[in-house]
């Protein structure tokens, strides 16, 4: 038997512990792909996991299968009605392991132990706990009105939810019915021996009431933490999957808000709102209870349901107007902020504080105007609405006391009305209050659904994905490219071809496009005309993912990431060894310089810390982590303007080492690099031209140049 318990040659895949640590989950996971018939890589799913957490738990696992194309739902799994035709999928047994159940070629139901790895035959009818399903493509969320579907996974939530409000509202009646037998029957009957039972069972009742009352608060906080974790990552998958161009336009701030949109979204639905929703179908239990006590001090809520929703139709208007200022008041300070963190060096290289710091005030000083407008109008407001709470209040008091003296009710029934009235008004003003921000939610609502309908780089799950390039051919086919529709077009119908294994240099004067020609082969622009193929397919064909792993690209201004040095690296490769780190780094002439930081290859770097390496360095850490790839493709954008001959030597020897073995494809100024490409393009007036040029200089084989050694700041 095979290791699960078929004769599949195909075995799921082993990822190293130290990026994924063994657990019955993550061999779920594994299996599960494996079961799914997934044809991905080691590579696809580490890029799905959630970034430097070798542990996961239930709500990564779902999200990975989602980023892989696989939604799941949940589903309770009673004893002996497993249907065969929702296999594969994962069972969550109480108190056990999670497993994988499938059903192999045979029809015979098999069940994998995800704490041994082990799959054995299993009776459908043993089974029980909550299965894990893949939602089939036509249940997936659509695109158009995508919150409101996501909301919708969580109806079964509130069947609980709604049943626990009940509870707590016949609770709630202990205290008013406690009050008027006390009034009514302790006091007026002077029965003092019947006291402690009643103070007994309300103690009861209102223990009771609190118990259910922290439960709710849980399962709300649950409820958000789950819709934080599903929207925020699937707001940052759209993002990071979106046109890089379209990302590049709309600016660092506007992403920023999009992100930030979620956290309305999530406050309105799982805060005051949701409890005041919950408890509000109860209040017409409490208004049949206050009609059989009192009669006409029954109306006296429905007037006050009233009097809100004149006042919400009143207010509407001018609080969307305010709103909405304030919020493209706001929005406008903090693209300003972001701009200046973003620029500070050139700020203050030009001297240009001053002048910045005016422009900021002014623009917080237009915030706060705007912000203390709609605050006025919000106040405005909630006084009114607390203003009809307590009219409503005094209404209830003369209508229950003309009842008392016509003897419709007595004066504990009096009493317990009040204490009634107000426990529907509460739940009424904060309904109220809350639906004030209905519009501020709406707009996030809103922002939320028009990115996710935004056409990502993704393909669809249904379409077919090509195979990664292996060849590295490269052809241009009369493509356009504009950066804006209204601009001039960077390229306008070039079209060259470049055969695999070509060193070709491309250059240009500043700004004729050279980096834009490496970006629409990366797949990272998409031109308006024309068409980019690689090794005869157009680069729209693949997989954005797969066609990136199959190139290696060195910027001209690398930033490492937080993390580690090895961990940087293995952005490119994430199962590459510490060999082969090391080997790609005394390729490039680097490693004696990362041997040389305070922990080597474990100094940590990114958030600012890489601003203490020289840019020869950074540089190299980048060429290092493209030559890991092993592409057949790899992209130079002018990597060594500006640096010193050993830097320069470096890149020389990488490309007379993979001369041949790939294509090379540079955008240059360098006359060095010129003479050492088979061929060389010019860019100019949006066409591209071949150069004609002397045969290239043969190059040795490559060494390991010694690179000067590296000391930290602040050390010796």
């Amino acid at each position: 038997m095979s290791l699960l318990g078929d004769e599949r040659p195909r075995r799921p895949l082993a990822l190293p512990e130290a990026l994924l640590a063994p657990s019955d989950l993550a061999r779920c996971l594994t299996a599960m792909l494996w079961a799914l018939d997934w044809s991905g890589g080691a590579d696809d799913l580490l890029a799905a996991l959630p970034h430097a957490k070798p542990e996961i738990d239930l709500t990564d696992l779902r999200n990975t299968l989602a980023v892989l194309g696989y939604p799941t739902r949940l589903e309770r799994l009673r004893r002996g009605r497993l249907d065969p035709r929702l296999l594969p999928a994962i069972l969550l047994p109480p108190g056990q392991p999670a497993a994988v159940v499938y059903a192999n070629e045979q029809g015979q139901v098999l069940r994998l132990d995800g704490a041994s790895g082990q799959a054995a035959p299993c009776a459908a009818e043993g089974l029980r706990g909550t299965l894990l399903l893949p939602v089939p493509l036509a249940e997936a969320a659509p695109r158009q009105n995508w919150f409101a579907t996501l909301v919708r996974r969580f109806h079964g939530d509130l069947p609980a939810l709604l049943g626990i409000s009940g509870l707590m509202a016949l609770l709630g009646l202990a205290v008013p019915a406690f009050t008027m037998a006390v009034f009514d029957t302790v006091i007026a009957g002077h029965s003092l021996a019947t006291l402690p039972m009643l103070v007994l069972g309300v103690a009861a009742a209102v223990l009771m009431e609190l118990s259910f009352r922290g439960i709710r608060q849980r399962a709300l906080l649950r409820m958000g933490e789950r819709l934080d974790r599903l929207v925020s990552n699937a707001v940052f998958t759209q993002l990071m999957s979106l046109p890089t161009a379209l990302v590049e336009r709309a600016g660092t701030a506007s992403q920023v808000s999009r992100l930030r949109d979620f956290a309305t979204i999530r406050e309105f639905l799982t805060g005051s709102f949701a409890v005041a929703v919950l408890d509000l179908p109860f209040t017409l239990l409490v208004m049949l209870l206050m009609l059989a006590l009192g009669g006409w001090i029954a109306l006296v809520p429905l007037g006050t349901v009233l009097g809100f929703t004149l006042l919400f139709l009143v207010s509407r208007p001018a609080l969307r107007r305010a709103i909405a200022g304030a919020a493209r008041a706001t929005q406008a300070r903090e693209a300003l902020a972001v701009e200046a963190l973003e620029a500070v060096r050139t700020l203050k290289l030009a001297g240009a504080e001053e002048r910045w710091i005016e422009r900021y005030a002014a623009a917080a000083a237009t915030a706060a105007t705007a912000s203390a407008r709609a605050g006025t109008l919000s106040g405005a407001v909630l006084v009114a609405s607390q203003a009809l709470v307590t009219l409503s209040g005094l209404a209830a008091a003369v209508t229950g006391v003309l009842a008392v003296f016509s003897g419709a009710m007595s004066a504990g029934a009096l009493i317990a009305g009040m204490m009634l009235i107000w426990r529907v008004l509460g739940p009424l003003q904060t309904g109220f209050a809350m639906l004030s921000r209905w519009e501020q939610t709406q707009a996030s609502i809103r922002q939320v659904d028009g990115l996710m309908t935004l056409e990502s780089e993704r393909p669809s799950l249904l379409e077919a994905r090509m195979a990664p390039p292996e060849r590295g051919a490269i052809v241009f086919h009369r493509v356009t490219l504009r950066y804006l529709q209204q601009a001039e077009p960077v390229l306008a119908g070039a079209s060259f071809t470049i055969r695999p294994g070509e060193v070709v240099a491309v250059i240009g004067a500043e700004g004729a496009g050279k980096s834009s020609l490496l970006l629409l082969v990366a797949g990272l622009y998409r031109p308006q005309g024309g068409v980019v193929r690689i090794d005869g397919h157009d680069v729209r064909a693949f997989d954005p993912a797969v066609l990136r792993r199959s190139i290696g690209w060195v910027p001209q201004r690398p930033e490492l990431l937080y993390g580690t040095v090895a961990q940087n690296l293995r952005l490119a490769h994430p199962t590459a060894s510490d060999a082969e780190l090391r080997r790609a780094a005394a390729e490039v002439g680097v490693l004696e310089a990362i041997e040389t930081l305070p922990e080597g290859f474990d100094t940590r770097v990114g958030d600012n810390h890489s601003g203490h390496l020289p840019r020869s360095i950074l540089l190299r850490i980048a060429l290092a982590g493209a030559l890991l790839r092993d592409a057949p493709i790899l992209l130079l954008d002018e990597p060594v303007a500006g640096l010193d001959d050993v830097c320069a030597k470096a890149f020389t020897d990488v490309i007379a080492a993979r001369r041949g073995r790939c294509t090379i494809l540079m955008a240059t100024h360098r006359p060095s690099h010129m003479r050492l490409a088979d061929r060389v393009l010019r860019l100019r007036d949006g066409q591209v031209e071949e150069v004609e040029q002397a045969t290239p200089i043969p190059l040795s084989p490559p060494r390991v140049t010694r690179a000067p050694v590296f000391t930290p700041r602040g050390a010796g």
